[in-house]
């Protein structure tokens, strides 16, 4: 029998932590919570669980929370999850399915870290074992011991059918920028090679209005992918160039397709960044050498799109590119294509006004041709 422990921390949580406890209950064998100090209706919901509640103050450290928590497991597997992200299994029993693996160390699940983002690859099923523990103050991992015993015992890494969806980075999120700010600039003292931890300082700061220090971050991630021999080194590093080519776009179009072209030529299948040349390509007024690159975006179906290694908004393909495209056609002078163009953008953002006003008017005669 293979047990399942899920492993939480959580701290003022009463707005998330009921649907996250639903989404997991019936597939997990124990619930341990660590709580790190709430003061509103946070215990009162783990209790109606039939969770372990551990309390424990908060030192700064996120991955010693989590060790606690997996101090309290007692199941043969761990499936760490967030108060604020949901599992998804494809049929009820699917999380004992997938840990039925005798030869298996942990699990990738499909992790959408954002409402209206495409799903990539997260170790979030693992066997419990002494040698596994989270390391980092923030964004704390267990990859590098996980990899260590998979090769001291020779199991293996595996992708499952399993989906953990975050709800929690929607809306406001600027007092998360304020917690986490001063805890990136701890961690990259400690873990300074990790490209991720310099990406996700530079969007506190750009967040919080301190643009040339963000700058600086970036350019400190894009150093470090630098021929990188891991993949996911590489593709963290490529949020910098995203950073850095945002940064620059409205006061220094010119360097930013210096570097958006760059870029592109090291991350040639890199949505976010095809997106971000074209856009400044057409600020500087170039309009048919961005059709092939807008046309591939399009052609993407954002609801079953998949890469394991980054997660894209799916506004690249559908609202955002549509209406670059459309700028495009009327620039071309194709009134018609640029009102189909606004009308798609009009489907995935039905809310703006602005496309069905824009999509009528150039497929009226009477159009005025203007981007």
């Amino acid at each position: 029998m293979n047990c399942i422990s899920a492993v939480l921390i959580v701290r003022d949580e009463e707005a998330f932590l009921h649907d996250c406890l639903s989404s997991i209950r019936d597939e997990v064998d124990e619930i341990v919570i660590v709580d790190t100090g709430s003061v509103d209706k946070t215990r009162d919901i783990a209790a109606r669980f039939s969770t372990k509640v551990i309390e424990m103050t908060w030192t700064g450290d996120f991955a010693k929370a989590r060790n606690s928590a997996l101090d309290h497991a007692t199941g043969d597997w761990i499936l760490y999850i967030d108060a604020d992200e949901r599992l998804g299994v494809p049929k009820a029993g699917g999380l004992r399915q997938t840990v039925a693996d005798p030869g298996t160390v942990a699990f990738f699940v499909r992790f959408q870290p954002k409402t209206g983002y495409t799903p990539y690859d997260e170790i979030r099923l693992f066997r419990r074992d002494e040698r596994i523990r989270f390391k980092g103050c923030i964004h704390e991992t267990v990859h590098p011991d996980i990899n260590t015993v998979r090769r001291t015992d020779g199991l293996e890494l595996k992708r499952s059918d399993i989906a953990i969806s975050h709800v929690g980075y929607d809306g406001d999120i600027t007092h998360k920028h304020h917690r986490n700010l001063p805890l990136l600039e701890e961690a990259v003292k400690v873990d300074p090679g990790r490209a991720f931890l310099w990406v996700d300082m530079a969007k506190s700061l750009i967040a919080l209005g301190r643009a040339a220090e963000a700058e600086a971050a970036c350019e400190k991630a894009i150093a470090l992918g630098q021929n990188h021999s891991d993949p996911k080194q590489r593709i963290d590093s490529s949020v910098g160039w995203l950073q850095l080519i945002t940064l620059k776009r409205e006061t220094y179009p010119e360097d930013a397709l210096r570097l958006a072209e760059e870029a592109c030529r090291l991350y040639p299948d890199h949505k976010a960044l095809m997106l971000a040349r074209a856009g400044v390509r057409f600020a500087l007024g170039e309009a048919e050498s961005i059709l092939p690159d807008l046309r591939d975006l399009t052609s993407i179906d954002e609801e079953t799109y998949y890469d394991p290694l980054i997660a894209y908004d799916k506004r690249i393909f559908g609202e955002w590119a549509h209406v670059l495209l459309g700028g495009v056609h009327v620039r071309m002078g194709d009134r018609e294509k640029a009102a189909e163009c606004y009308r798609r953008a009009a489907e995935f953002a039905p809310d703006s006004q602005e496309y069905r006003v824009k999509a009528a008017a150039f497929a009226s005669p009477q159009a005025v041709r203007s981007a």
